[in-house]
């Protein structure tokens, strides 16, 4: 099986599955690889992780990262990029941490199969 090729990104875009913007760090074949905003400090019972500033310029409401990465279809997405949102510098410093360790979670985990002689 060919390996998909993965290209960064940097951006924000609506999701309509969600309903919520959604920060885009990656996109893989037809896949968006994001993480999602949100006013509520918890999501399906799991604690949300709390942002300092507002992504959303002029907005001063309490913002949240959802807990998890969201991998969804292209189409789930708005066409066109938000520019109306940016994170804080001391932000995005722990929004990337937590890309860095779904990335290193998801080689850990396809080296594991590898190792197993699983496919996954």
């Amino acid at each position: 099986m060919k390996n998909k090729k993965r290209n960064s990104l940097n951006e924000f875009r609506y999701n309509y599955d969600t309903k919520h913007m959604n920060y885009i760090f990656e996109e893989e074949g037809k896949r968006y690889h994001s993480v999602g905003l949100t006013h509520d400090h918890s999501t399906f019972g799991k604690k949300n992780m709390p942002l300092y500033d507002n992504p959303q310029k002029n907005k001063t409401e309490k913002s949240y990262i959802r807990n998890g990465i969201i991998s969804n279809k292209k189409s789930s997405f708005s066409k066109h990029k938000d520019k109306n949102y940016k994170f804080s510098l001391r932000d995005f410093k722990n929004v990337k941490s937590k890309i860095r360790k779904y990335k290193s979670y998801r080689k850990y985990k396809k080296s594991k199969h590898h190792l197993t002689g699983n496919n996954p």
